[in-house]
């Protein structure tokens, strides 16, 4: 049965392609020009983005190198084990809503340092993967189509953040003890 799976998802794509190209051809559609259109108003997009994550990655380099990060572990690390979150978690916590990349980094090295088994790791690994990038894709996607005003945006991402923060640790606390 996994290997049928396996072999329509390979087919997925290419069959979407051709059924488009057909279609397209069938309704006498200039495929190949929309195509090309296409590519250079995603070129274009691209370019936009360019200057919004170069300012993210040198503020997070300028946080990280100048010393504030350890400077925000020792000032939220009490805090953190207070609520029931283990104090090494503080970095991902902080950086993971700037940066994907940043934190897929923190979180190797806290499985490297405290096991990919422990409550630390664990947790580490299921932020990565299910808590979202909130300034990132805010910074991003309102930069680029220059709007002004967040509304909720801020506040419903950073609420949605901090309820995956919990759940992350909630849930790899529950499986490490079945």
């Amino acid at each position: 049965m996994s290997s049928i799976l396996s072999e329509i998802s390979n087919l997925f794509i290419p069959i979407i392609l051709i059924g488009v190209i057909f279609y397209g051809i069938y309704k006498k559609a200039p495929v190949y020009d929309y195509f090309t259109a296409g590519a250079k108003d995603g070129l274009k997009t691209c370019i936009e983005m360019i200057p919004f994550i170069i300012a993210i990655f040198v503020g997070i380099e300028a946080v990280t190198v100048s010393g504030a990060m350890d400077f925000f572990q020792k000032l939220l690390g009490p805090f953190l084990e207070f609520i029931g979150l283990p104090r090494e978690l503080t970095s991902i916590i902080l950086l993971r809503p700037v940066s994907g990349s940043g934190s897929i980094v923190l979180a190797e090295r806290l499985m490297r340092e405290c096991g990919v088994d422990s409550l630390v790791g664990t947790s580490a690994g299921v932020m990565v993967g299910s808590c979202e990038t909130v300034f990132y894709v805010l910074a991003l996607y309102y930069g680029v189509t220059s709007v002004k005003k967040l509304r909720h945006a801020l506040p419903s991402g950073i609420i949605g953040y901090i309820a995956g923060v919990l759940a992350s640790v909630y849930l790899s606390y529950i499986m490490l003890i079945s």
